[in-house]
């Protein structure tokens, strides 16, 4: 191989080189300012978790101070209140205006 050749092959070397350091360059750049932007996003998450653990403390709070205003009405000495049994629930159901058993028609079978 000849000066020439050699001089020439070792240029086209250097210059696939310098396009690869300016490609990596570019690389660089975009990955930094990615990750600025990802870091950024995570202090906005981290902030929002601050809040929403606040307020979820909040509601906590709220739930505890109702379910012992709950109890203080001492509800559990209702009994059966406002419970049906079987038989009730039959009856409720079976019921209908007429006493036929039957259901009553509604707008939506009728044609308007």
């Amino acid at each position: 191989m000849s000066l020439i050749e050699s001089s020439r092959l070792l240029e086209e070397r250097v210059k696939k080189a310098i396009a690869l350091i300016n490609r990596l360059r570019a690389d660089n750049s975009e990955l930094t300012e990615r990750l600025k932007l990802v870091n950024n996003h995570n202090e906005e998450l981290q902030e929002l978790l601050s809040k929403t653990s606040a307020d979820t403390a909040v509601i906590e709070e709220a739930i505890t101070s109702a379910l012992e205003s709950l109890d203080s009405l001492n509800l559990d000495d209702m009994g059966d209140f406002g419970t049906l049994d079987s038989a009730e629930l039959s009856e409720a159901e079976s019921f209908t205006l007429d006493g036929t058993g039957e259901d009553l028609e509604t707008f939506e079978d009728e044609n308007i």
